[in-house]
């Protein structure tokens, strides 16, 4: 290991376009070397009707990018790391946070501060040691998707989304995408070749839901992130149907799921190059771990505060400033926030462009006032 919701009757379905030649289609899939080690990993597996040694060889040779580790990636980690595949590498910027336990389920009590990549790429390297596991504690960027054979979107944000589908059509890499936000998810398979993200979603809309404000059952995050998973190995080694083409969603408060197909449309394009990218993507910190940070007498982190001053008077976080008592750069980290979360990454953008950097406060202070975390 290395560390660096329910919509109309569906139309009959039609099958989707077959692939062009590509990194997973180009002719016969390749095999990777089974060692007794892999055949026992992969004995329940091999047992299925498509199964076989010639599937545990194709696992073994496939090569896939998880790109975030948190409630829908957790999943995902553990299942591919039990598959026989040949390398897994885990992409995260952020540390585990007591807020993730509940469905980050990779993650203990005693992994908290921790890089959420290096703890994720622990455990998977611990279930199959032959499996090559490289964890990037750091933002995903485009030069990740190269030397993989499928890619992951478990990030759960729609910039991040953009990124990556950028960077896959790119490469010709097939991804897999899904979503868990309150009690509805969506997991789908994007091929450039066939249909994108957007296709989807052609409009580029900025993150505005939150895990932190909005919520989220942590059974869906697990749902949605095994689906996700058996894309993979549909993809990899034809154990299943993958679902390009299809849109899968789930209503976890009746637990109804539904599919829908997606097409590209004549008039469908790739947003310009000058939208929102990984650049864009802002991180952002945990209430909880912004209270830590605050109590350390050590930590001297600045707290900027860009609602307007009749909503700071309802209370604000202790040490809080406003934009326009915000001291010259010394070097300090700053964390901006705002009500729930956009004016605090709209603040933070521009900081960003004049060359300060900045984290933004997960949820706002309406996710931070949920915690029960103190004001004044």
């Amino acid at each position: 290991m290395t560390t660096t919701d329910g919509p109309a009757p569906m139309p009959e379905r039609t099958t989707p376009a077959p692939l062009t030649p590509g990194p997973l289609t180009s002719g016969p899939l390749t095999s990777g070397p089974l060692t007794p080690g892999r055949r026992r990993l992969g004995s329940r597996t091999a047992a299925l009707d498509a199964g076989g040694d010639r599937t545990l060889g194709r696992l073994a040779a496939a090569r896939v990018l998880v790109v975030g580790a948190g409630g829908l990636g957790a999943p995902v980690v553990a299942y591919l790391a039990g598959s026989g595949i040949a390398r897994l590498t885990i992409v995260d910027p952020d540390v585990v946070d007591p807020s993730n336990l509940a469905r980050q389920t990779l993650f203990t009590a005693a992994d908290v501060g921790r890089p959420k990549a290096q703890v994720a790429a622990e455990r998977a390297a611990a279930v199959d040691p032959e499996c090559r596991v490289d964890a990037v504690v750091e933002r995903f960027h485009a030069g990740l998707v190269a030397g993989h054979d499928v890619v992951v979107d478990a990030a759960d944000s729609l910039l991040v989304t953009r990124a990556v589908s950028d960077a896959c059509a790119a490469e010709h890499v097939p991804f897999v995408w899904g979503s868990a936000l309150g009690y509805d998810g969506q997991v789908t398979v994007f091929d450039d070749r066939v249909v994108d993200f957007h296709d989807l979603h052609p409009d580029v809309q900025p993150d505005e839901g939150s895990c932190a404000l909005d919520g989220v059952l942590p059974a869906l995050c697990g749902a949605v992130g095994s689906v996700m998973a058996a894309q993979v190995t549909a993809l990899v080694a034809g154990l299943g149907e993958p679902l390009l083409g299809r849109v899968l969603s789930v209503d976890a408060r009746r637990w109804h799921w539904t599919e829908s197909p997606l097409r590209r449309g004549p008039a469908s394009h790739r947003p310009a190059l000058d939208a929102p990218t990984e650049d864009a993507v802002l991180p952002r910190i945990a209430p909880s771990a912004l209270a830590a940070r605050i109590a350390d007498p050590a930590d001297d982190v600045l707290v900027v505060d860009v609602r307007t001053p009749e909503e700071r008077a309802q209370g604000v976080v202790s040490g809080a400033v406003p934009p326009e008592d915000l001291p010259a750069d010394d070097g300090r980290d700053v964390v901006v926030v705002c009500a729930r979360g956009p004016r605090a990454v709209a603040w933070a953008t521009a900081a960003a462009a004049s060359g300060r950097s900045a984290v933004v406060l997960d949820g706002g202070m309406q996710a931070w006032e949920r915690e029960g975390l103190p004001t004044i």
